[in-house]
Parts: structure tokens; sequence; C-alpha cells
């Protein structure tokens, strides 16, 4: 009977700590609990949470670090990027331009050219006679101040002016 009695309260102590004692034998329980104790929580020390939260603050800043030069790296790229777009379009303007200079230097190296201007200049080939047709001072006053003789329809349009009251 006192095995009996001893059967059920080992079974009893094997289901409530069953987490603990998972592979131990009822016969082997009593060795278990002589051999087996209890494991406390080891104190850590000050200095060592305090290196650990050192590390942790080290280990966030050189993360912060990398995070910030990464943005800033990445905003450089995007002005630069928008900086070569702008060059390029004015790299094309410029050799545009280029193209016309070039178009305007071989037509002011030919002879026909040269000799228009020559000629806007004065000068006259041998045997030439130079005529200059040279308008009226009055006449040129009177163009110039939008009124005077012009063509047909303007005479008649600010005749048309006057008329109104």
């Amino acid at each position: 009977m006192e095995l009996f009695w001893c059967n059920i309260y080992l079974s009893s102590i094997l289901s409530f700590e069953s987490s603990r004692f998972k592979n131990i034998r009822a016969s082997n329980f009593f060795k278990a609990m002589a051999v087996k104790i209890p494991r406390t929580r080891k104190k850590i020390s000050w200095k060592s949470r305090l290196a650990w939260a050192a590390t942790g603050t080290a280990i966030l800043a050189v993360i912060a670090f990398l995070a910030v030069s990464n943005w800033r790296i990445y905003k450089n790229r995007q002005a630069m990027a928008d900086e070569i777009g702008k060059l390029q379009e004015q790299i094309q303007i410029l050799e545009e331009r280029r193209e016309t200079l070039k178009a305007g230097l071989s037509a002011s190296q030919g002879e026909d050219f040269q000799e228009e201007k020559m000629r806007e200049q004065g000068y006259k080939k041998p045997g030439e006679e130079v005529i200059a047709v040279l308008q009226d001072k009055a006449s040129n006053a009177t163009n110039q101040d939008g009124s005077g003789s012009g063509s047909f329809w303007t005479d008649l349009w600010e005749k048309i002016k006057e008329i109104k009251p």
C-alpha cells in the first residue's frame, strides 16, 4: 500500500512539474531532485550593463551616420544628374550655333561676299564709277515722324483718320 501511495504522489508531482522533468522515470525522480540544482539568474554588474549600452549606442550612431551620408549622396547625385541634363542641352545648342557659324564662315570666305562688303564700304573696281543716291533731308525727316509719303494705303488711312471728329 505504501508503494501505491508513493506512485500516486510521484505521478502527481510529475504531472505538475512535467515541463521540468519530462524524461525522468519515477524511480529516478529522487536522484534527479538531488542532482538538479535550480538555476538562479546571475546578476549583471553595472560595468557590463554600461559596456552593452555603450556598444548599442555606438552601433546605432554608426547606422544613423551611414543613413545620413547615404541620403546626402543621393541628393548630390540628383543635383548632378539635373546639372548634366542642362549642360547637355547647352552643348546641343552650342553645337548648332557652331554649325551655323561654320556655314557663315564658309559663305564669308567666298569672293561674292567679300566683294559685296568692299562695295558697302565704298571701294570700287578699276574703271567703275560710284554713284550715290541721297534723299532729301526734309522728306527723310517726315518719314521718320511717321507722316509723309508712303504707300497708297497708308496715305488713305491717314486721310480717313483726319476726317473723323
